[in-house]
C-alpha cells in the first residue's frame, strides 16, 4: 500500500500533467495495476473492511454445527448441546482434530447471533414458528337435533396453515385441552401464541401491559414453553390472521353442517380438513401451503415427553340424596352416601369423584347446558322431496339415522315412493327414530311394502297390545277339532289321482 504523499503525487501527474497509466508506471517505478488504481480512484472515503473470520481447520464441519445449534432451538433448554459437548461430538463421531478452544468460541458466537435473530422481528410480523388462537361458535348435527358447539382455532400466519378442534364450551378446561389436542395435531409448540384476554388465561388485566395470568394457564404456558402475547383490549387487528381462519373454517369446513356422533369423530374429522386444505396454494406466495408448513414446521417447539393433565381439583359434599353439584347441575353418584364429603377431579369432559382416602367411587360424564334445537324433518323433507335425485347431497340426508339413510339409497322411482311413505309417517306423529327402528326389524325386500311397517311401527309403539292381540283366543271353533293337525299327505295322493 503506498503512503498517502505517493498517491498524493500520482493524482496530481493524472490530473494536472495528464500522464497515462504507463508513464505513470515508469516515472514512479511502480507495478502498472497499482499506479491505474490509484490513477482511476474517484471514492475516496475511508472504507470500512468487515473483518472475515477463518475457520481452516472447523470449515468441514460448519454446516454440522449449524444443524444441531438449529434443533436445539425446539429442544428444551436442558436438552441442548453445550460448547463442549459440541467439541465432543465432533471429535468423536465426525473425526475433528483440532483445538477445543476453536470450537467453543465459534459456537459461543453463533448462539448469540442465532438468539438475536429471533429478536429482530417486529410484534406483527411472524416469522415461522409463530402462532395465533381464537374462539368460533358453530352448529353441527347431534343425534337427531341441532347442536351450538364452540371451536379453538391456531392459524400460523407464516404458512397459513391452521387447525381447529371442537369443544362443548369456552371454560378454562376445555380451553387448555382444545390447546394441548392442537399441539399434538401439530406435531409441536408454536414459540410464540397470540391471544385475546380470555377469562380462562387472564385472570385481570393491569396497567402498561401487564396481565395477572390464572394458575392453571400459567402452568400449562411453563410446561409447553411457549411465550403467550396477548392483544389490547379492543384490538383485534393484532391477531387479524386467526380472526379471518375463524371466519373461512366456518363457512368450509362446517358446511355443509357436519355430523358428529362424539367429540372424537369431529375432531378426526376436522384433523382431515385441515391437512386437505394444506393442498390449497398460498394466497401471496403461489406455492401450496403445505411445502410453506413443512419448513415452518422446524421451527416449532418439541411436544414434552408428558402431556399436561388438564384437570381442576375441588372438594364438594353430596347432598342428603347423594348427588354432587356441578355446573349448576346435580349428579347421582353410585355410592355415594348423603352429606358425604367427596374429592372432585374435574376434567374438560368428566369428573371423577373419590372418597376421603382419594378412592375412586364414580365416574361421571360432565354435564353440559348446551343450546340443542329440534330439527324440523317434515320441513326438511318437504323442501327436498321433489328432487329424488339431489336427496343424497342434502343435509336432511345426511342427518338422517343410517337406517333411513340404507331406506332411501334406491333408485329414483322407488326414493320418490318412499320419501313420500317417511313424509306420512312423519305427519301421522311417529318420530324418525322410531320409523328408523320398524324399519330396522324389517327385511329390505319389504321396504316397498308401506303397510308391513306402518304394522311394525305399531308394533314398536305399543308392543303390549300387539303381543295382547297374538293372545286372544276365540270361542266358536270345536274344542275337539281346534288342535288338530291334517294330514298332507292325503292332499298329495288326491292331486296324483287328478284332483285339483
Amino acid at each position: 500500500m503506498l503512503a498517502m504523499a505517493q498517491v498524493d503525487y500520482i493524482n496530481f501527474l493524472r490530473e494536472v500533467e495528464g500522464l497515462s497509466v504507463n508513464s505513470l508506471a515508469k516515472r514512479l517505478g511502480i507495478n502498472w495495476r497499482t499506479a491505474k488504481k490509484y490513477a482511476d480512484q474517484e471514492d475516496w472515503s475511508p472504507e470500512v473492511k468487515k473483518r472475515i473470520k477463518r475457520y481452516p481447520m472447523l470449515g468441514p464441519y460448519l454446516d454440522i454445527i449449524e444443524a444441531w445449534l438449529t434443533e436445539d432451538l425446539s429442544r428444551k433448554r436442558k436438552q441442548r448441546h453445550t460448547n463442549i459437548r459440541i467439541y465432543q461430538r465432533l471429535r468423536d463421531e465426525c473425526g475433528y482434530s483440532g483445538g477445543v478452544r476453536t470450537v467453543t468460541g465459534y459456537v459461543s458466537k453463533r448462539k448469540k447471533e442465532l438468539a438475536q435473530e429471533q429478536k429482530t422481528y417486529t410484534e406483527l410480523i411472524h416469522p415461522g414458528g409463530e402462532a395465533q388462537v381464537d374462539f368460533g361458535t358453530t352448529d353441527v348435527i347431534y343425534e337427531g337435533a341441532w347442536l351450538q358447539v364452540k371451536y379453538l382455532v391456531m392459524s400460523f400466519p407464516y404458512s397459513n396453515a391452521a387447525y381447529l378442534v371442537v369443544l362443548p364450551r369456552e371454560n378454562l378446561t376445555c380451553f387448555l385441552e382444545g390447546l394441548k389436542q392442537l399441539f399434538a395435531q401439530a406435531g409441536g409448540i408454536p414459540r410464540k401464541l397470540w391471544f385475546d384476554n380470555l377469562s380462562a388465561a387472564v385472570a385481570t388485566i393491569k396497567g402498561h401491559g401487564e396481565r395477572d395470568l390464572t394458575d392453571m394457564f400459567h402452568r400449562f404456558k411453563l410446561h409447553y414453553r411457549f411465550e403467550a402475547v396477548f392483544c389490547n383490549p379492543g384490538a383485534g387487528h393484532e391477531k387479524g390472521h386467526v380472526e379471518n381462519k375463524v371466519g373461512t373454517s366456518r363457512r368450509n369446513w362446517f358446511v355443509p353442517i357436519p355430523v358428529m356422533t362424539s367429540w372424537k369423530q369431529i375432531n378426526q374429522q376436522m384433523k382431515h380438513k385441515a391437512e386437505k386444505a394444506m393442498e390449497q396454494e398460498h394466497y401471496k406466495h403461489k406455492q401450496p401451503i403445505r411445502s410453506l408448513w413443512e419448513e415452518e414446521r422446524t421451527k416449532l417447539l418439541e411436544l414434552p415427553r408428558d402431556p399436561f393433565e388438564v384437570v381442576q381439583l375441588e372438594t364438594a359434599k353430596l347432598d342428603k340424596y347423594g348427588k354432587v353439584h356441578i355446573d349448576q347441575e346435580r349428579l347421582s353418584v353410585p355410592g355415594g352416601g348423603a352429606q358425604q364429603l367427596v374429592s372432585l377431579k374435574v376434567y374438560w369432559d368428566r369428573v371423577e369423584v373419590m372418597n376421603e382416602a382419594h378412592e375412586a367411587i364414580a365416574v361421571l360424564p360432565r354435564p353440559f347446558s348446551l343450546k340443542q334445537q329440534d330439527i324440523d324433518w317434515i320441513q326438511e323433507l318437504e323442501q327436498v322431496k321433489n328432487k329424488p335425485r339431489a336427496i343424497p347431497y342434502t343435509m336432511v340426508y345426511s342427518a338422517l339415522p343410517e337406517t333411513l339413510r340404507r331406506y332411501l339409497d334406491v333408485d329414483l322411482p322407488h326414493r320418490r315412493k318412499r320419501m313420500k311413505n317417511l313424509l306420512q309417517w312423519l305427519n301421522d306423529g311417529y318420530r324418525t327414530e322410531q320409523v328408523a327402528e320398524a324399519v330396522s326389524h324389517i327385511s329390505s325386500d319389504f321396504w316397498d311394502e308401506a303397510g308391513v311397517i306402518y304394522q311394525e311401527l305399531y308394533r314398536t309403539i305399543y308392543p303390549k297390545t300387539a303381543g295382547y292381540l297374538e293372545d286372544l283366543e276365540e270361542s266358536y271353533t270345536p274344542s275337539s277339532v281346534r288342535d288338530y293337525e291334517p294330514e298332507l299327505g292325503a292332499y298329495d295322493n288326491l292331486i296324483e289321482m287328478g284332483w285339483s
